[in-house]
């Protein structure tokens, strides 16, 4: 699917501080959210163990006789229970960091000197000219990947293409600058994957029952919500049925199958 952006929907992708263009996800992109978020979460609940730790330090260097300014300010339990918190969270933050940056694929392109240069983890990877670029390919969704295949065969594989908005954006601005086909802003892919996923569940729903599907449906979630209800309590036998549903009667003898119910001699 491609289309040509219109003026509010131009590629706003990130851009180095020498001004290079980011095909995919910063490595800051991919780490800040969980850094941020999901890391303190993490701290606070195991602060508790550091905390107790810190306790007993601080006793042991009360029983040997030292009672300096570090140990009054680590008296207060609550003192002792946030510096185990920070002290979780940054080992977790550094822990957590090594792995993303070795597993971490980007790609910089350079508009003036014409150049895509493919970033490893820290390290440069390849270098290519931007004018032998055939195809851009990106999925927006988390999880999906990017590709960028070039003239001679060659394909660069970037992960996390539809991390958010702006590494989507990258795919969509390198489109532009290539001059091939710009995919729809990211927002519109992802609400067009959402719907294709409901539709495809709501069928699935209503073929296990017997309901037949409309293309109504498709636009209209709540009429099927409300067909699918009430096509569900005539078969628990808590509403009658209308002229073409299926019954319990009519299901239970679907799945005998014909001659279920036949004598053996």
């Amino acid at each position: 699917m491609s289309a040509t952006p219109g003026p509010a929907a131009e590629p706003r992708p990130r851009r180095t501080r020498r001004g290079l263009l980011v095909v995919g996800p910063t490595l800051g992109a991919r780490y800040l959210p969980g850094a941020l978020i999901g890391l303190p979460l993490l701290a606070l609940l195991l602060g508790a163990f550091p905390a107790a730790g810190i306790q007993a330090w601080r006793f042991g260097r009360l029983r040997a006789g030292e009672d300096d300014l570090l140990v009054r300010l680590l008296a207060p339990g609550i003192v002792q229970y946030l510096v185990g918190v920070l002290a979780v969270w940054a080992l977790v933050a550094l822990w957590a960091l090594v792995p993303l940056i070795i597993v971490h694929r980007t790609v910089l392109l350079d508009a003036e000197s014409g150049t895509l240069r493919r970033v490893r983890g820290l390290r440069t990877a390849g270098v290519r000219a931007s004018a032998d670029v055939v195809r851009i390919e990106a999925d927006a969704v988390r999880g999906g990947i990017g590709v960028i295949a070039f003239a001679d065969g060659e394909e660069w594989v970037v992960p996390e293409s539809g991390w958010d908005a702006a590494s989507f954006d990258g795919f969509r601005a390198l489109q532009e600058s290539a001059g091939l086909p710009v995919q729809p802003p990211r927002a519109v892919l992802v609400a067009a994957h959402r719907r294709a996923h409901r539709i495809a569940r709501d069928r699935e729903s209503a073929a296990r029952i017997g309901m037949p599907w409309e293309q109504a449906y498709e636009d209209d979630p709540a009429a099927f919500l409300a067909e699918f209800d009430r096509r569900r309590r005539v078969l628990g036998g808590k509403e009658p049925a209308r002229p073409g549903d299926l019954t319990r009667a009519s299901a239970t003898g679907a799945e005998r199958g014909p001659g279920s119910d036949r004598r053996e001699t």
